[in-house]
């Protein structure tokens, strides 16, 4: 006899931490909240306009080679006695810059707050960037695009970012070789001043201890700098207008697999129904049980997964789907793949795919939120895209409140394949003939949109 499982229950209560907002006697303005029961503590401190969407014209790769320097040294440390000084805290400290924003963090045990934070601040207000230090970050990031330019999934991305956004900042995945070249040990010291300048960070803390205990301490440390008055960086423009559907095939000899990635504008993180839109999503290519995996891998055996996602950014974003799969399946997969989603985009999920992806998306919700580290980084995605201060308390019920109409008229939207790029990488003497069945094939080097 078989017993069928017994239906999950209703989600248990989760309710994020407040944030306790003031600003350090320096005028930072500063937040912190009680997370976790380990003595650990998760700082962060965002800068918005710091990312690489606010690279000089010429100088692409600025932003990330400034945050990859901040460790190289200060007025007073080496980069070996930084690195010394660090791991002596038993600490993790970095910074990084996404596209909108660059990021320093923090992560240190509570006892030694006061010390982390000390470090931190040294670290942020007196780079030093020495020019050999500075060199060593220059070879480590061109090497990088090295290595990420024998991977054909990283060639496809980077075609298809570059015809979605054309001449537009999202549209570059990494830095250029020329424009790391083009930097200079002063540019970086001018950006990193300019742009990373405490006059322009918020400051972000959660752990065990109390808020006012970590806001305590980060006066101690903090509230005496100066915070600089600095001009405000150019805005990100709006992304242009995708008008049609584009293929472009990016050339690997003697490649015997294909990597098709297909993507089209959908919304911005802000966007009123971008909750709808993800729940949407789930259901077509979210994960294992979703429909693009079920049919493309399970019932038709063409890949090893297919997926969907949301890539939303402050000024735009885009859907995508994606698929690797073997050469000589290439017609059937792509087809397969577009197929699907212009039915889903047509017709939506079923009754039971939405209640499965709301299930899912609500239960790993508060698993992606168990440490400090997730809390902080909540709130740094809150401010970056101006989120009302309750987006995370309500996340779950407006979430619930999402109904199968709803996550339709979304897939309609956002998801419909007759507008967007498609990237594909693999033997154009193979591909060629098989993507022009779908449109008008533009053939690429497989060094990319180097400049």
């Amino acid at each position: 006899m078989t017993v069928s499982p017994p239906r999950p229950g209703p989600p248990r209560p989760f309710a994020p931490p407040p944030f306790v907002e003031t600003a350090l006697r320096s005028g930072l303005p500063a937040r912190a909240a009680r997370w976790g029961k380990r003595p650990t503590v998760a700082v962060s401190i965002v800068f918005p306009g710091a990312g690489s969407a606010s690279d000089p014209a010429g100088r692409e790769g600025t932003a990330e080679l400034v945050a990859e320097s901040f460790l190289s040294g200060t007025r007073t440390k080496s980069a070996r006695e930084l690195a010394a000084a660090i791991d002596d805290l038993a600490a993790i400290v970095e910074v990084s810059a996404g596209s909108d924003s660059a990021v320093a963090r923090l992560f240190v045990l509570e006892p030694d707050l006061d010390a982390g934070l000390a470090l931190l601040s040294e670290i942020l207000t007196e780079p030093a960037f020495p020019e050999d230090e500075f060199e060593k970050s220059r070879r480590r990031l061109v090497d990088t695009l090295t290595e990420q330019r024998a991977q054909p999934d990283f060639l496809a991305h980077e075609r298809l970012l570059d015809r979605l956004y054309p001449a537009h900042p999202y549209g570059r995945l990494t830095p250029t070789e020329r424009g790391l070249a083009s930097v200079t040990r002063d540019d970086a010291a001018r950006f990193a001043g300019e742009r990373l300048s405490l006059g322009r960070g918020t400051l972000l803390m959660a752990g065990a201890a109390a808020p006012d205990r970590l806001l305590a301490a980060a006066d101690r440390e903090l509230g005496g700098l100066p915070r600089p008055v600095t001009p405000d960086p150019p805005g990100v423009p709006d992304a242009p207008a995708i008008p049609d559907f584009t293929v472009h095939l990016v050339h690997r000899p003697g490649s015997v697999q294909t990597n098709l990635l297909f993507a089209r504008p959908a919304i911005a993180r802000s966007h009123p129904r971008y909750l709808t839109a993800l729940a949407a999503n789930q259901s077509l290519g979210g994960g294992a049980s979703s429909r693009l995996f079920h049919v493309l891998r399970e019932e038709r055996g063409l890949t090893y997964g297919a997926y969907s996602s949301l890539s939303p950014r402050v000024r735009a974003g885009h859907f995508g789907a994606s698929i690797d799969c073997r050469t000589d399946v290439t017609r059937e997969a792509l087809g397969g793949l577009l197929g699907l989603v212009r039915d889903y985009a047509g017709g939506g999920p079923t009754r039971d795919e939405h209640e499965r992806s709301l299930r899912y998306l609500s239960g790993t919700f508060v698993l992606a939120r168990e440490t400090p580290g997730a809390i902080v980084q909540d709130e740094v995605s809150r401010l970056l895209n101006g989120l009302p201060r309750d987006e995370w308390a309500t996340w779950r019920d407006r979430l619930a409140a999402v109904t199968t109409k709803d996550a339709r008229d979304a897939a309609r939207d956002f998801f419909d394949p007759s507008v967007g790029v498609l990237a594909a990488v693999g033997d154009a003497s193979r591909l060629r003939p098989v993507l022009e069945e779908f449109g008008e094939v533009t053939l690429w080097d497989p060094d990319g949109p180097r400049n």
